[in-house]
């Protein structure tokens, strides 16, 4: 007499067989995520690092980010997430950082599961509106002149200065220069940049743009432009 095992008692004893990654065991996996807030109202790149509450946290069964997702959960007040009821084997842990322009990205790490309680190092993830941003710096300084006659010179307190992607003819921001006669463009993703002031002919009154080019290649750093020098019909 022939003896045979049914399909699906062979894929049951094949599972069975073949544990790996995944729920079903008996061993857990904690850590901590922290946040680090990029913000846009200071002029120095300084950071805050705190505990990321409620930031979700993601688990991948297997050490290849192709593998299945297995498992998310939310972070508590004091950052501290943790996954349970886990078999031994390699997982990847992750979250996502975000960009100032609205790009995520994963911050992740491979960890190893061993029996009972274990721990993965802590996942900082940066945010904030300054966040893969760089800066812009400049000065503008002014001859001021009563028609033909120069009176003044300094600053040029109030100033419009404008910014535009190279090889565009539009503005996309335009600030005004301080009292110090400096002017700084904040949130500038990387890339290549006109920044232009215009110059006014004493007796004519003709505008005429004076344009810097810039490239901003490295965020989280000052960028500073050689003066611009103008002339102004007080």
């Amino acid at each position: 007499m022939r003896h045979f095992i049914p399909l699906f008692l062979s894929l049951i004893l094949l599972v069975a067989c073949n544990k790996s990654e995944g729920l079903g065991g008996s061993s857990s996996l904690e850590g901590y995520v922290y946040q680090v807030e990029h913000s846009d109202d200071n002029f120095s790149f300084k950071t805050d690092t705190f505990p990321a509450a409620k930031k979700d946290v993601y688990l991948i069964f297997g050490d290849s980010e192709t593998d299945y997702f297995g498992d998310d959960v939310e972070a508590d007040r004091y950052g501290l997430y943790r996954f349970d009821y886990l078999r031994k084997g390699s997982y990847i842990v992750y979250s996502y950082a975000e960009y100032a322009d609205g790009r995520k990205e994963a911050i992740s790490q491979k960890v190893k599961v061993g029996s009972g309680s274990n721990k993965a190092d802590t996942i900082f993830v940066h945010t904030g509106k300054a966040h893969g941003t760089a800066m812009i710096k400049g000065s503008v300084y002014a001859s001021f002149y009563d028609k033909k006659e120069k009176v003044d010179e300094g600053p040029a307190i109030d100033a419009d200065v404008y910014i535009n992607r190279a090889g565009e003819e539009m503005f996309f921001d335009r600030i005004r220069v301080g009292d110090q006669g400096v002017f700084i463009f904040q949130k500038i993703l990387p890339g290549k940049y006109e920044i232009w002031v215009t110059s006014e002919d004493p007796e004519t009154r003709k505008l005429t743009p004076v344009k810097k080019t810039i490239e901003v290649v490295e965020t989280g750093k000052v960028y500073e432009l050689p003066k611009f020098t103008v002339t102004v019909r007080a």
